[in-house]
């Protein structure tokens, strides 16, 4: 029999999984401007679902993870992730009891700075300029956020994780 706190911890780390593919997906160049950053949303909906559970150290193991799997300096995303985790962490009674209109622009706002944040550190390591199109996944976050939100919910209640 599992122990009570840690029920379901294949469904968190299957959605993580998931998130991964999505975003490693190929896509026309055309596109690229309007893929979401689908680790940073499948993150910030268990951080605010379970605070208790998921935390920096899932922020930091599945960032490095995400810079191995595409190739960018490793701790980037890590380093951008546990920063969001951070906030997150501080304010998710608050953005619990928002509704899911306010949520959305919560993310896309957090979304935002989590864009700064890797483009900060991707210059940093002397990564190439990016352009105006590099923020528009923010607004698909955002967008992304009501769906994603209502489906990890569905899935979480239907397998029990708590």
């Amino acid at each position: 029999m599992q122990a009570k706190g840690k029920r379901g911890t294949w469904v968190i780390i299957l959605s993580f999984i998931i998130a991964l593919i999505l975003t490693v997906i190929p896509l026309p160049e055309s596109w690229h401007p309007f893929r979401p950053d689908w680790l940073f949303l499948v993150m910030a909906y268990w951080v605010v679902a379970l605070p208790h559970r998921i935390g920096l150290l899932w922020a930091f193991l599945w960032g490095l993870i995400f810079d191995a799997l595409i190739g960018t300096t490793l701790g980037l995303h890590s380093f951008s992730l546990c920063l969001l985790v951070f906030v997150l962490q501080l304010n998710y009674l608050r953005i619990r009891i928002y509704p899911i209109w306010k949520q959305a622009l919560t993310m896309g706002g957090l979304s935002l700075l989590y864009l700064a944040l890797v483009l900060w550190l991707s210059r940093v390591t002397g990564s190439p300029e990016s352009d105006l199109s590099y923020w528009l996944s923010a607004a698909i976050n955002a967008i992304l956020w009501p769906w994603l939100f209502i489906l990890l919910r569905d899935i979480r209640r239907y397998f029990k994780v708590n």
